[in-house]
Protein backbone atom coordinates (compact mmCIF):
# COMPACT_ATOMS: atom_id res chain seq x y z
CA UNK A 1 0.00 0.00 0.00
CA UNK A 2 2.83 2.12 0.52
CA UNK A 3 3.70 2.03 -2.87
CA UNK A 4 0.55 2.78 -4.42
CA UNK A 5 -0.06 6.08 -3.26
CA UNK A 6 2.80 7.43 -4.76
CA UNK A 7 1.69 6.17 -8.39
CA UNK A 8 -1.80 7.15 -7.60
CA UNK A 9 0.05 10.45 -6.68
CA UNK A 10 2.00 10.83 -10.21
CA UNK A 11 -1.27 9.83 -12.00
CA UNK A 12 -3.09 12.77 -10.70
CA UNK A 13 -0.52 15.24 -10.75
CA UNK A 14 -0.05 14.10 -14.72
CA UNK A 15 -4.09 14.59 -14.93
CA UNK A 16 -3.97 18.09 -13.41
CA UNK A 17 -1.24 19.68 -15.59
CA UNK A 18 -1.61 17.79 -19.22
CA UNK A 19 -4.56 19.64 -20.85
CA UNK A 20 -7.79 18.87 -22.96
CA UNK A 21 -6.73 20.90 -26.36
CA UNK A 22 -10.22 21.75 -27.93
CA UNK A 23 -8.70 18.86 -31.01
CA UNK A 24 -9.50 16.27 -28.60
CA UNK A 25 -13.11 17.60 -28.11
CA UNK A 26 -15.20 17.69 -31.76
CA UNK A 27 -18.67 18.43 -30.25
CA UNK A 28 -20.36 20.51 -28.04
CA UNK A 29 -19.82 19.77 -24.48
CA UNK A 30 -22.75 18.73 -22.15
CA UNK A 31 -23.74 21.56 -19.79
CA UNK A 32 -24.83 20.51 -16.14
CA UNK A 33 -25.41 23.63 -14.16
CA UNK A 34 -26.60 22.70 -10.35
CA UNK A 35 -27.65 25.79 -8.35
CA UNK A 36 -28.66 25.85 -4.43
CA UNK A 37 -30.73 28.54 -2.93
CA UNK A 38 -29.00 30.13 -0.07
CA UNK A 39 -26.02 28.16 1.30
CA UNK A 40 -23.50 30.26 3.36
CA UNK A 41 -19.88 29.46 2.76
CA UNK A 42 -19.04 27.82 5.59
CA UNK A 43 -21.65 25.14 4.91
CA UNK A 44 -19.12 22.91 2.33
CA UNK A 45 -16.03 20.64 3.81
CA UNK A 46 -13.87 22.00 0.71
CA UNK A 47 -13.89 25.57 2.17
CA UNK A 48 -12.42 23.88 5.61
CA UNK A 49 -15.93 23.61 7.35
CA UNK A 50 -15.86 20.11 9.06
CA UNK A 51 -19.40 20.99 10.48
CA UNK A 52 -21.31 19.28 7.56
CA UNK A 53 -20.27 16.51 5.68
CA UNK A 54 -20.53 17.51 1.45
CA UNK A 55 -18.33 14.87 0.17
CA UNK A 56 -20.19 14.74 -3.18
CA UNK A 57 -19.67 18.09 -3.51
CA UNK A 58 -16.33 18.41 -2.12
CA UNK A 59 -14.94 15.74 -4.58
CA UNK A 60 -16.55 17.52 -7.52
CA UNK A 61 -14.46 20.85 -6.26
CA UNK A 62 -11.53 19.15 -5.47
CA UNK A 63 -11.03 18.01 -9.33
CA UNK A 64 -11.63 20.73 -10.84
CA UNK A 65 -11.97 24.42 -9.85
CA UNK A 66 -12.37 26.03 -6.46
CA UNK A 67 -13.85 29.79 -7.36
CA UNK A 68 -12.89 31.13 -3.88
CA UNK A 69 -13.72 34.84 -5.11
CA UNK A 70 -17.20 34.24 -7.20
CA UNK A 71 -19.83 36.80 -6.81
CA UNK A 72 -23.51 37.01 -6.97
CA UNK A 73 -26.24 38.97 -6.10
CA UNK A 74 -27.67 39.77 -2.61
CA UNK A 75 -31.09 37.71 -3.18
CA UNK A 76 -32.98 35.16 -5.62
CA UNK A 77 -34.45 36.72 -9.11
CA UNK A 78 -31.18 39.47 -8.91
CA UNK A 79 -28.67 36.54 -8.98
CA UNK A 80 -30.92 34.45 -11.20
CA UNK A 81 -31.20 37.00 -13.80
CA UNK A 82 -27.56 37.92 -13.98
CA UNK A 83 -27.06 34.31 -14.34
CA UNK A 84 -28.94 33.64 -17.19
CA UNK A 85 -28.75 37.20 -19.45
CA UNK A 86 -25.13 38.06 -18.62
CA UNK A 87 -26.53 41.46 -17.19
CA UNK A 88 -26.10 43.23 -14.36
CA UNK A 89 -29.79 43.40 -12.76
CA UNK A 90 -29.58 47.23 -13.32
CA UNK A 91 -30.32 47.39 -16.79
CA UNK A 92 -33.04 45.63 -16.24
CA UNK A 93 -34.93 47.02 -13.61
CA UNK A 94 -34.57 44.00 -11.35
CA UNK A 95 -31.84 44.87 -8.61
CA UNK A 96 -33.86 45.29 -5.75
CA UNK A 97 -36.09 42.81 -4.35
CA UNK A 98 -36.77 39.57 -5.23
CA UNK A 99 -40.07 38.98 -7.26
CA UNK A 100 -43.15 38.03 -5.49
CA UNK A 101 -46.03 35.72 -6.90
CA UNK A 102 -48.19 38.70 -7.25
CA UNK A 103 -46.66 41.04 -9.30
CA UNK A 104 -46.95 41.98 -12.63
CA UNK A 105 -43.26 41.78 -13.93
CA UNK A 106 -40.05 39.62 -14.63
CA UNK A 107 -37.73 39.38 -16.63
CA UNK A 108 -38.17 41.40 -19.40
CA UNK A 109 -39.27 39.57 -23.04
CA UNK A 110 -37.10 41.57 -25.06
CA UNK A 111 -33.90 40.07 -23.04
CA UNK A 112 -32.56 36.96 -24.61
CA UNK A 113 -31.58 33.82 -21.96
CA UNK A 114 -28.52 31.36 -22.53
CA UNK A 115 -30.94 28.00 -22.77
CA UNK A 116 -32.18 30.08 -25.85
CA UNK A 117 -28.90 30.93 -27.06
CA UNK A 118 -27.89 27.24 -26.50
CA UNK A 119 -30.96 25.50 -28.03
CA UNK A 120 -29.80 27.39 -31.32
CA UNK A 121 -26.67 25.40 -31.32
CA UNK A 122 -28.69 22.29 -31.19
CA UNK A 123 -28.83 21.86 -27.45
CA UNK A 124 -31.64 19.66 -25.55
CA UNK A 125 -32.14 22.36 -22.52
CA UNK A 126 -34.19 21.25 -19.36
CA UNK A 127 -34.84 23.21 -16.11
CA UNK A 128 -35.46 21.12 -13.10
CA UNK A 129 -36.65 23.71 -10.05
CA UNK A 130 -36.82 27.14 -9.24
CA UNK A 131 -37.68 29.90 -11.63
CA UNK A 132 -38.49 33.38 -9.56
CA UNK A 133 -37.91 35.54 -12.62
CA UNK A 134 -41.48 36.79 -13.47
CA UNK A 135 -44.47 34.41 -14.66
CA UNK A 136 -47.77 37.25 -15.10
CA UNK A 137 -48.51 35.89 -18.36
CA UNK A 138 -47.43 32.35 -20.34
CA UNK A 139 -44.64 34.12 -21.75
CA UNK A 140 -42.72 34.73 -19.16
CA UNK A 141 -42.08 31.18 -17.62
CA UNK A 142 -39.31 28.54 -19.10
CA UNK A 143 -40.85 27.18 -22.04
CA UNK A 144 -41.32 30.37 -23.60
CA UNK A 145 -37.74 31.57 -22.83
CA UNK A 146 -35.99 28.87 -24.45
CA UNK A 147 -36.34 25.52 -22.60
CA UNK A 148 -37.41 22.21 -23.99
CA UNK A 149 -38.73 21.20 -20.53
CA UNK A 150 -39.37 22.67 -16.99
CA UNK A 151 -40.70 20.64 -13.61
CA UNK A 152 -40.68 23.20 -10.96
CA UNK A 153 -41.67 26.18 -9.39
CA UNK A 154 -42.24 29.79 -10.21
CA UNK A 155 -42.13 31.33 -6.80
CA UNK A 156 -39.54 32.01 -4.25
CA UNK A 157 -39.95 28.77 -2.54
CA UNK A 158 -42.07 25.88 -2.03
CA UNK A 159 -43.02 23.29 0.65
CA UNK A 160 -41.29 20.52 0.70
CA UNK A 161 -43.94 17.97 0.90
CA UNK A 162 -47.43 20.16 -0.12
CA UNK A 163 -45.35 22.38 -2.99
CA UNK A 164 -47.38 25.64 -1.35
CA UNK A 165 -46.46 28.57 -1.77
CA UNK A 166 -48.00 31.93 0.44
CA UNK A 167 -47.45 35.47 -1.26
CA UNK A 168 -48.82 37.59 1.84
CA UNK A 169 -52.73 36.57 1.63
CA UNK A 170 -52.49 34.58 -1.23
CA UNK A 171 -51.54 30.91 -1.07
CA UNK A 172 -51.57 27.52 -3.43
CA UNK A 173 -50.21 25.12 -4.98
CA UNK A 174 -47.08 25.55 -7.50
CA UNK A 175 -45.07 23.06 -8.71
CA UNK A 176 -45.07 22.91 -12.30
CA UNK A 177 -44.21 20.66 -15.25
CA UNK A 178 -44.27 22.43 -18.50
CA UNK A 179 -46.98 24.93 -18.84
CA UNK A 180 -49.78 23.58 -16.22
CA UNK A 181 -49.54 22.56 -12.51
CA UNK A 182 -47.77 18.99 -11.57
CA UNK A 183 -50.86 17.67 -9.47
CA UNK A 184 -49.86 14.03 -10.37
CA UNK A 185 -46.97 14.52 -7.65
CA UNK A 186 -47.75 13.57 -4.04
CA UNK A 187 -45.90 14.20 -1.04
CA UNK A 188 -43.18 13.08 -2.42
CA UNK A 189 -39.70 15.32 -0.77
CA UNK A 190 -39.51 18.13 -3.05
CA UNK A 191 -35.18 17.36 -3.43
CA UNK A 192 -35.97 14.04 -4.04
CA UNK A 193 -38.80 14.54 -7.02
CA UNK A 194 -36.31 17.02 -8.67
CA UNK A 195 -33.00 14.37 -8.43
CA UNK A 196 -35.64 12.43 -10.18
CA UNK A 197 -36.39 14.39 -12.71
CA UNK A 198 -32.83 15.14 -13.80
CA UNK A 199 -31.91 11.54 -13.57
CA UNK A 200 -35.11 10.65 -15.67
CA UNK A 201 -33.88 13.34 -18.54
CA UNK A 202 -30.41 12.11 -18.45
CA UNK A 203 -31.59 8.57 -18.86
CA UNK A 204 -33.87 9.19 -21.81
CA UNK A 205 -31.21 11.67 -23.07
CA UNK A 206 -30.29 11.68 -27.29
CA UNK A 207 -26.88 11.19 -26.93
CA UNK A 208 -26.35 12.61 -30.68
CA UNK A 209 -27.41 16.39 -29.11
CA UNK A 210 -25.51 18.11 -26.42
CA UNK A 211 -27.61 18.66 -23.12
CA UNK A 212 -27.98 21.68 -21.15
CA UNK A 213 -29.25 20.80 -17.70
CA UNK A 214 -30.24 22.74 -14.79
CA UNK A 215 -31.06 21.89 -12.05
CA UNK A 216 -32.02 25.02 -9.46
CA UNK A 217 -32.82 23.44 -5.89
CA UNK A 218 -34.97 24.40 -3.29
CA UNK A 219 -33.02 22.58 -0.95
CA UNK A 220 -32.12 24.68 2.10
CA UNK A 221 -34.40 27.80 1.86
CA UNK A 222 -36.69 28.90 5.04
CA UNK A 223 -38.57 27.35 6.43
CA UNK A 224 -36.57 24.67 6.99
CA UNK A 225 -38.58 21.27 6.40
CA UNK A 226 -36.14 18.60 6.62
CA UNK A 227 -37.18 14.88 5.18
CA UNK A 228 -39.14 13.01 7.27
CA UNK A 229 -37.24 9.65 7.33
CA UNK A 230 -34.35 11.71 9.83
CA UNK A 231 -34.79 11.02 13.01
CA UNK A 232 -33.68 13.10 16.45
CA UNK A 233 -30.15 11.53 16.40
CA UNK A 234 -29.14 12.20 13.07
CA UNK A 235 -29.79 11.31 9.68
CA UNK A 236 -29.22 8.14 7.28
CA UNK A 237 -26.49 9.64 5.93
CA UNK A 238 -24.74 10.97 8.46
CA UNK A 239 -25.24 11.35 12.06
CA UNK A 240 -25.96 14.88 13.48
CA UNK A 241 -26.25 14.14 16.94
CA UNK A 242 -23.29 16.90 17.78
CA UNK A 243 -26.01 19.91 16.11
CA UNK A 244 -29.15 21.12 17.36
CA UNK A 245 -32.36 22.80 16.43
CA UNK A 246 -32.52 24.13 13.30
CA UNK A 247 -28.75 23.70 12.18
CA UNK A 248 -29.11 20.21 12.44
CA UNK A 249 -32.41 20.31 10.14
CA UNK A 250 -30.53 22.48 7.82
CA UNK A 251 -27.51 19.75 7.92
CA UNK A 252 -29.50 17.31 6.61
CA UNK A 253 -31.27 19.45 3.80
CA UNK A 254 -27.47 20.21 2.92
CA UNK A 255 -27.15 16.33 2.96
CA UNK A 256 -29.91 15.54 0.52
CA UNK A 257 -28.72 18.18 -1.79
CA UNK A 258 -25.55 17.00 -1.27
CA UNK A 259 -26.60 13.04 -2.55
CA UNK A 260 -28.63 14.92 -5.13
CA UNK A 261 -25.80 15.72 -6.99
CA UNK A 262 -23.71 12.39 -6.42
CA UNK A 263 -26.50 10.53 -7.94
CA UNK A 264 -26.89 12.98 -10.53
CA UNK A 265 -23.50 12.63 -11.87
CA UNK A 266 -23.52 8.95 -11.19
CA UNK A 267 -26.46 9.16 -14.45
CA UNK A 268 -24.06 11.22 -16.12
CA UNK A 269 -21.20 8.14 -16.08
CA UNK A 270 -24.03 5.87 -16.42
CA UNK A 271 -25.05 7.17 -20.06
CA UNK A 272 -21.61 7.78 -21.09
CA UNK A 273 -21.96 11.77 -21.04
CA UNK A 274 -19.49 12.35 -17.76
CA UNK A 275 -16.82 12.26 -20.28
CA UNK A 276 -17.12 15.48 -22.10
CA UNK A 277 -19.20 17.54 -19.62
CA UNK A 278 -18.89 20.90 -18.07
CA UNK A 279 -20.73 20.55 -14.88
CA UNK A 280 -21.15 24.25 -12.73
CA UNK A 281 -21.87 24.11 -9.15
CA UNK A 282 -23.13 27.29 -7.64
CA UNK A 283 -25.68 29.39 -4.51
CA UNK A 284 -27.28 32.38 -5.98
CA UNK A 285 -26.35 34.13 -2.65
CA UNK A 286 -24.78 33.86 0.85
CA UNK A 287 -27.40 32.20 3.56
CA UNK A 288 -29.62 34.42 5.56
CA UNK A 289 -28.02 33.66 9.24
CA UNK A 290 -30.37 35.55 11.17
CA UNK A 291 -34.13 37.06 11.02
CA UNK A 292 -37.43 35.84 10.45
CA UNK A 293 -35.90 34.62 6.88
CA UNK A 294 -32.70 32.92 8.31
CA UNK A 295 -32.47 29.29 7.54
CA UNK A 296 -29.56 28.49 10.17
CA UNK A 297 -27.23 28.85 7.23
CA UNK A 298 -23.00 30.12 8.17
CA UNK A 299 -21.02 32.48 6.17
CA UNK A 300 -18.22 32.55 8.62
CA UNK A 301 -16.15 34.03 8.85
CA UNK A 302 -17.64 36.26 6.22
CA UNK A 303 -19.16 39.60 7.26
CA UNK A 304 -23.45 39.46 6.32
CA UNK A 305 -25.75 37.29 4.71
CA UNK A 306 -28.29 37.66 2.36
CA UNK A 307 -29.25 40.92 1.19
CA UNK A 308 -26.09 42.04 2.33
CA UNK A 309 -23.36 43.38 -0.31
CA UNK A 310 -20.86 42.54 2.37
CA UNK A 311 -18.65 39.03 1.77
CA UNK A 312 -21.60 37.13 3.10
CA UNK A 313 -24.34 38.13 1.08
CA UNK A 314 -22.20 38.38 -2.62
CA UNK A 315 -19.30 36.14 -2.07
CA UNK A 316 -20.70 32.89 -3.40
CA UNK A 317 -19.81 29.19 -3.09
CA UNK A 318 -18.93 27.80 -6.38
CA UNK A 319 -16.97 25.23 -8.38
CA UNK A 320 -16.78 24.38 -12.03
CA UNK A 321 -15.49 20.95 -13.38
CA UNK A 322 -15.16 19.22 -16.66
CA UNK A 323 -12.07 16.99 -18.54
CA UNK A 324 -11.92 19.78 -20.96
CA UNK A 325 -10.64 22.27 -18.07
CA UNK A 326 -6.07 22.13 -18.41
CA UNK A 327 -5.39 23.00 -14.76
CA UNK A 328 -7.37 20.51 -12.58
CA UNK A 329 -7.06 20.44 -9.18
CA UNK A 330 -6.69 23.90 -7.99
CA UNK A 331 -8.15 26.89 -5.56
CA UNK A 332 -8.82 30.08 -8.12
CA UNK A 333 -9.08 33.28 -6.30
CA UNK A 334 -9.79 35.31 -9.71
CA UNK A 335 -12.63 37.75 -10.10
CA UNK A 336 -15.51 35.48 -11.40
CA UNK A 337 -19.27 36.90 -11.33
CA UNK A 338 -22.46 35.36 -12.12
CA UNK A 339 -22.90 37.64 -15.25
CA UNK A 340 -19.58 35.18 -17.00
CA UNK A 341 -21.56 32.23 -17.05
CA UNK A 342 -23.26 33.21 -20.44
CA UNK A 343 -20.61 34.10 -22.20
CA UNK A 344 -18.30 31.47 -20.90
CA UNK A 345 -20.71 28.74 -21.83
CA UNK A 346 -21.62 30.15 -24.42
CA UNK A 347 -18.30 29.72 -25.69
CA UNK A 348 -17.53 26.21 -24.61
CA UNK A 349 -20.30 25.00 -26.55
CA UNK A 350 -19.11 26.38 -29.69
CA UNK A 351 -20.63 29.86 -30.09
CA UNK A 352 -19.32 33.30 -30.74
CA UNK A 353 -19.86 35.67 -27.66
CA UNK A 354 -19.88 38.42 -30.20
CA UNK A 355 -23.56 37.24 -31.03
CA UNK A 356 -24.23 38.14 -27.39
CA UNK A 357 -24.21 41.36 -27.92
CA UNK A 358 -23.36 44.49 -25.37
CA UNK A 359 -23.12 42.18 -21.74
CA UNK A 360 -21.84 42.63 -18.76
CA UNK A 361 -20.38 39.23 -18.70
CA UNK A 362 -16.94 38.44 -19.21
CA UNK A 363 -15.93 35.12 -21.34
CA UNK A 364 -13.54 32.74 -18.93
CA UNK A 365 -13.56 29.90 -20.89
CA UNK A 366 -9.77 30.13 -22.12
CA UNK A 367 -8.68 30.72 -18.57
CA UNK A 368 -10.55 27.73 -17.61
CA UNK A 369 -9.54 25.26 -20.22
CA UNK A 370 -6.24 26.82 -20.98
CA UNK A 371 -5.24 28.48 -18.27
CA UNK A 372 -4.77 31.56 -19.75
CA UNK A 373 -4.68 34.95 -17.79
CA UNK A 374 -8.09 35.73 -15.86
CA UNK A 375 -9.58 38.14 -17.73
CA UNK A 376 -11.72 39.97 -15.03
CA UNK A 377 -10.46 43.11 -12.92
CA UNK A 378 -13.30 45.09 -11.67
CA UNK A 379 -17.19 44.02 -11.13
CA UNK A 380 -20.44 46.02 -9.82
CA UNK A 381 -21.82 44.50 -6.75
CA UNK A 382 -25.05 46.03 -7.13
CA UNK A 383 -26.78 49.35 -7.21
CA UNK A 384 -30.00 49.76 -5.41
CA UNK A 385 -31.85 53.29 -5.86
CA UNK A 386 -34.55 52.54 -3.46
CA UNK A 387 -32.42 51.27 -0.74
CA UNK A 388 -29.67 53.39 -1.70
CA UNK A 389 -26.41 51.26 -1.45
CA UNK A 390 -24.18 50.41 -4.12
CA UNK A 391 -20.53 48.30 -3.98
CA UNK A 392 -18.27 47.81 -6.40
CA UNK A 393 -14.76 45.89 -6.82
CA UNK A 394 -11.64 46.83 -8.23
CA UNK A 395 -8.89 43.97 -8.05
CA UNK A 396 -8.26 43.80 -4.46
CA UNK A 397 -10.10 47.19 -3.17
CA UNK A 398 -14.36 46.83 -2.63
CA UNK A 399 -16.14 50.33 -2.18
CA UNK A 400 -19.73 49.96 0.00
CA UNK A 401 -21.61 53.02 -0.13
CA UNK A 402 -24.89 53.61 1.81
CA UNK A 403 -26.49 52.08 5.02
CA UNK A 404 -26.69 48.18 4.99
CA UNK A 405 -30.57 46.70 4.44
CA UNK A 406 -31.30 45.46 8.27
CA UNK A 407 -32.30 41.95 7.14
CA UNK A 408 -28.60 41.26 6.27
CA UNK A 409 -27.36 41.41 9.56
CA UNK A 410 -24.12 42.68 8.53
CA UNK A 411 -22.38 41.30 11.94
CA UNK A 412 -23.53 38.20 12.15
CA UNK A 413 -22.57 35.57 10.27
CA UNK A 414 -23.52 32.37 11.39
CA UNK A 415 -22.12 28.74 13.50
CA UNK A 416 -18.11 28.58 13.05
CA UNK A 417 -17.96 24.82 13.30
CA UNK A 418 -15.78 25.61 16.33
CA UNK A 419 -17.89 25.88 19.42
CA UNK A 420 -19.37 22.10 19.01
CA UNK A 421 -17.42 18.83 19.19
CA UNK A 422 -17.71 18.48 15.41
CA UNK A 423 -15.82 14.94 13.85
CA UNK A 424 -13.02 15.27 11.79
CA UNK A 425 -13.20 16.04 7.87
CA UNK A 426 -13.32 12.74 6.29
CA UNK A 427 -11.54 12.34 3.14
CA UNK A 428 -12.40 8.43 2.94
CA UNK A 429 -15.55 9.54 2.80
CA UNK A 430 -15.00 12.13 -0.43
CA UNK A 431 -13.17 9.48 -2.32
CA UNK A 432 -15.81 6.98 -1.94
CA UNK A 433 -18.43 9.53 -2.72
CA UNK A 434 -20.26 8.97 -6.22
CA UNK A 435 -19.13 11.48 -7.54
CA UNK A 436 -15.31 10.79 -6.92
CA UNK A 437 -16.20 7.01 -7.55
CA UNK A 438 -18.00 8.44 -11.27
CA UNK A 439 -15.07 10.42 -12.15
CA UNK A 440 -12.58 7.28 -11.30
CA UNK A 441 -14.76 4.85 -12.56
CA UNK A 442 -15.80 6.18 -15.72
CA UNK A 443 -13.20 8.47 -16.61
CA UNK A 444 -10.42 6.81 -15.38
CA UNK A 445 -9.53 9.82 -13.52
CA UNK A 446 -7.90 9.12 -10.03
CA UNK A 447 -9.76 11.03 -7.56
CA UNK A 448 -7.31 13.75 -5.52
CA UNK A 449 -5.60 12.28 -2.96
CA UNK A 450 -5.87 13.45 0.82
CA UNK A 451 -2.53 15.03 0.55
CA UNK A 452 -3.77 17.65 -2.12
CA UNK A 453 -7.18 17.47 -0.72
CA UNK A 454 -5.84 19.14 2.88
CA UNK A 455 -3.67 21.52 0.30
CA UNK A 456 -6.75 22.33 -1.46
CA UNK A 457 -8.92 23.15 1.88
CA UNK A 458 -6.42 25.24 3.46
CA UNK A 459 -5.99 27.60 -0.01
CA UNK A 460 -9.72 27.78 0.26
CA UNK A 461 -10.00 28.57 3.91
CA UNK A 462 -10.49 32.64 4.59
CA UNK A 463 -7.55 33.64 7.07
CA UNK A 464 -6.42 36.34 8.31
CA UNK A 465 -9.47 37.21 10.56
CA UNK A 466 -10.31 33.88 12.32
CA UNK A 467 -10.54 35.80 16.18
CA UNK A 468 -13.79 37.83 14.33
CA UNK A 469 -16.23 37.20 16.37
CA UNK A 470 -14.30 38.40 19.45
CA UNK A 471 -13.48 41.78 17.52
CA UNK A 472 -17.14 42.12 17.45
CA UNK A 473 -18.58 40.69 20.73
CA UNK A 474 -16.52 43.95 22.02
CA UNK A 475 -18.60 46.16 20.50
CA UNK A 476 -16.59 47.26 17.06
CA UNK A 477 -18.71 47.12 14.24
CA UNK A 478 -16.83 48.95 11.61
CA UNK A 479 -18.79 50.46 8.91
CA UNK A 480 -22.57 50.83 10.78
CA UNK A 481 -22.70 54.43 10.90
CA UNK A 482 -20.71 55.07 7.98
CA UNK A 483 -21.88 55.81 4.42
CA UNK A 484 -18.70 55.18 2.59
CA UNK A 485 -16.08 52.36 3.19
CA UNK A 486 -13.62 50.82 1.82
CA UNK A 487 -12.18 47.47 2.49
CA UNK A 488 -8.60 45.81 0.81
CA UNK A 489 -10.28 42.40 0.38
CA UNK A 490 -6.44 40.77 -0.09
CA UNK A 491 -5.84 41.61 3.53
CA UNK A 492 -9.08 41.88 5.46
CA UNK A 493 -11.27 39.38 3.86
CA UNK A 494 -13.84 39.80 6.80
CA UNK A 495 -14.31 43.22 5.99
CA UNK A 496 -13.09 44.52 9.75
CA UNK A 497 -11.12 47.69 8.82
CA UNK A 498 -12.35 50.69 6.92
CA UNK A 499 -9.91 52.06 4.85
CA UNK A 500 -11.38 54.91 2.78
CA UNK A 501 -9.67 58.04 4.16
CA UNK A 502 -6.47 56.51 3.96
CA UNK A 503 -7.20 55.74 0.27
CA UNK A 504 -8.94 59.00 -1.29
CA UNK A 505 -7.51 58.08 -4.40
CA UNK A 506 -8.81 55.03 -4.59
CA UNK A 507 -12.10 55.82 -3.00
CA UNK A 508 -12.78 58.57 -6.16
CA UNK A 509 -11.58 56.03 -8.58
CA UNK A 510 -14.35 53.34 -7.50
CA UNK A 511 -16.80 55.96 -6.98
CA UNK A 512 -16.49 57.08 -10.85
CA UNK A 513 -17.18 53.23 -11.36
CA UNK A 514 -20.43 53.18 -9.55
CA UNK A 515 -21.29 56.65 -11.35
CA UNK A 516 -20.79 55.33 -14.64
CA UNK A 517 -22.74 52.43 -13.90
CA UNK A 518 -25.30 54.18 -12.58
CA UNK A 519 -25.62 55.72 -15.46
CA UNK A 520 -27.02 52.40 -17.31
CA UNK A 521 -29.21 51.90 -14.91
CA UNK A 522 -33.20 51.12 -14.92
CA UNK A 523 -35.25 51.85 -12.56
CA UNK A 524 -37.30 49.63 -10.39
CA UNK A 525 -40.97 49.25 -11.08
CA UNK A 526 -43.29 50.17 -8.70
CA UNK A 527 -45.87 47.89 -9.39
CA UNK A 528 -48.29 47.02 -6.32
CA UNK A 529 -49.76 42.98 -6.37
CA UNK A 530 -52.32 42.39 -8.71
CA UNK A 531 -54.99 40.46 -7.13
CA UNK A 532 -55.96 38.53 -10.33
CA UNK A 533 -52.83 36.15 -9.62
CA UNK A 534 -54.97 35.38 -6.25
CA UNK A 535 -54.44 31.24 -6.53
CA UNK A 536 -57.94 31.32 -5.16
CA UNK A 537 -59.55 32.09 -8.59
CA UNK A 538 -57.56 29.45 -10.59
CA UNK A 539 -58.08 25.93 -8.56
CA UNK A 540 -56.22 26.65 -5.73
CA UNK A 541 -52.96 27.21 -7.97
CA UNK A 542 -50.07 29.71 -9.06
CA UNK A 543 -50.66 29.98 -12.63
CA UNK A 544 -50.08 32.92 -14.95
CA UNK A 545 -53.04 34.78 -14.35
CA UNK A 546 -53.16 37.93 -17.29
CA UNK A 547 -53.64 37.68 -20.79
CA UNK A 548 -50.37 38.60 -22.72
CA UNK A 549 -52.59 41.64 -24.76
CA UNK A 550 -54.17 42.92 -21.21
CA UNK A 551 -50.94 42.71 -20.24
CA UNK A 552 -48.97 44.98 -22.58
CA UNK A 553 -52.04 47.46 -22.51
CA UNK A 554 -51.07 47.53 -19.25
CA UNK A 555 -47.79 47.42 -18.34
CA UNK A 556 -45.74 47.40 -22.00
CA UNK A 557 -43.86 44.92 -23.66
CA UNK A 558 -41.71 44.05 -20.98
CA UNK A 559 -43.56 45.11 -17.52
CA UNK A 560 -41.14 47.72 -16.68
CA UNK A 561 -40.12 49.58 -19.55
CA UNK A 562 -36.69 48.55 -19.33
CA UNK A 563 -34.04 49.07 -22.25
CA UNK A 564 -31.29 46.92 -22.15
CA UNK A 565 -29.04 49.23 -23.65
CA UNK A 566 -29.35 52.56 -24.09
CA UNK A 567 -27.35 54.44 -26.24
CA UNK A 568 -26.26 56.07 -22.93
CA UNK A 569 -25.87 52.74 -21.81
CA UNK A 570 -23.15 52.03 -24.83
CA UNK A 571 -21.29 55.15 -24.30
CA UNK A 572 -21.16 54.51 -20.55
CA UNK A 573 -19.73 51.31 -21.71
CA UNK A 574 -16.84 52.81 -23.79
CA UNK A 575 -16.69 55.61 -20.78
CA UNK A 576 -16.09 52.39 -18.63
CA UNK A 577 -13.54 50.27 -20.42
CA UNK A 578 -11.55 53.75 -20.63
CA UNK A 579 -11.78 53.92 -16.55
CA UNK A 580 -10.69 50.38 -15.79
CA UNK A 581 -7.65 51.18 -17.57
CA UNK A 582 -6.84 54.38 -16.26
CA UNK A 583 -7.65 52.72 -12.41
CA UNK A 584 -5.05 49.48 -13.09
CA UNK A 585 -2.54 52.31 -14.40
CA UNK A 586 -3.27 53.87 -11.48
CA UNK A 587 -3.13 51.05 -9.06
Amino acid sequence: MASYWPRICVVFLLGMFVGSSSGQFPVSPNIIVFMVDDMGWNDVGFHESNEIPTPNIDALAYNGIILNRHYVLPSCTPARAAFFTGLYPIRMGLQGNSLKGSEPRGLPLNVRILPDYLRELGYSTRLVGKWHLGFPTPQFTPQERGFDSFLGFYNDHISQYKYYYRDGNMSGFDLQRGDGPAHDIHEEYVTRVFTEEAIKIIHRHDSKRPLYLQINHLGFHAPLEPPHDGDLGGYRYHNFSYLHGERRKYAMMISEIDTSLGSIVSALGERALLNDSIIVFLSDNGAPTGGTEGNAGSNWPLRGGKYSLYEGGVRGVAAVWSPRIKKMAQVSSNLIHITDWLPTLYRAAGGNVSDLGVIDGVDQWDYFSQDKEAPRQSLLINIDELRKTEAAIYRRYKLIRGHTDERSNDYYFGSSGKDVNVPAYDYNLVHSSAVGSAIHSHLGHPVAPQSYMSKLREQARVSKCMDIKLFWNNGTHPCRNETECLFDIFSDPCEMTNIARSHPKIVRELNAILEKYGNMLTKQPNMPENWSADPRKHNSTWVPWLHPNLYETRYGYNGSAAVVVSSLGIFAHIGMVFLVVGLRAFL
